[in-house]
């Protein structure tokens, strides 16, 4: 969590698919203080979409940004992808849907709210230890 997926309606350079993926990444941690290893980004390509649209971003991100900060994501992500792609950002579409984050597992284990990872990364980091220390 977060998942971004980039829907294309032509086939995307494996370079600028890294050069996405660096970007959602980046811009995402940057942005919310998220860990990197959080991040997932999917691609799928040579899709037909909609007249007039080249670029389909849908993103599932944790609840609890201020609407500021997710103007802002959402700004920064269509407007680098387009420059990325070399198209317009008038043909990007973002669609960003806000999940609670008791809702979501990441290894094994409930997402923190925005701005508990800290707390979380240590709980995982010592649960992970513990089972391992079991199975020895």
């Amino acid at each position: 969590m977060p998942v971004y997926s980039l829907t294309s309606k032509k086939k995307i350079k494996d370079a600028d698919k890294l050069k996405l993926a660096n970007l959602f990444t980046d811009t995402h941690c940057g942005l919310t203080g998220a860990p990197e290893q959080f991040v997932h980004v999917l691609f799928s390509d040579g899709i037909p979409l909609l007249k007039g649209k080249t670029l389909y971003i849908h993103a599932n991100i944790r609840y609890g940004r201020t609407p500021e900060k997710i103007q802002e994501l959402k700004d920064t992500l269509v407007n680098k992808s387009a420059e990325i792609l070399n198209v317009n950002a008038k043909k990007v579409h973002i669609n960003l849907l806000e999940i609670h984050s008791n809702w979501v597992m990441e290894g094994g284990f409930v997402m923190p709210k925005p701005g508990e990872e800290d707390e979380w990364m240590e709980k995982v980091t010592n649960a992970l230890a513990k089972r391992e220390s079991t199975l020895v």
